[in-house]
């Protein structure tokens, strides 16, 4: 149940970014700043497997594993 808790948060993490990069904060935010040093690790494997120039779909790619590990620890 703590996996799938961290699961969760992080999935909330990655939206927070994904919204975040939309509307452009302060750079240097705490929040920004935090969300970002957790998240960039995870993104930064996935984005070659989604090589489109200009478009960076690492968030949906991590979505959808999150989903799936998620599933599998749950039992289907």
């Amino acid at each position: 149940r703590l996996l799938l808790a961290l699961l969760r948060v992080y999935s909330w993490l990655i939206l927070a970014r994904v919204v975040l990069s939309w509307v452009n904060p302060q750079p240097r935010h705490v929040f920004l700043v935090m969300v970002i040093r957790v998240t960039e690790p995870v993104l930064r494997l996935l984005r070659p497997l989604v090589p489109i120039p200009g478009l960076d779909l690492s968030p949906v790619l991590a979505f959808l594993l999150i989903q799936f590990v998620s599933r599998l620890l749950a039992g289907g």
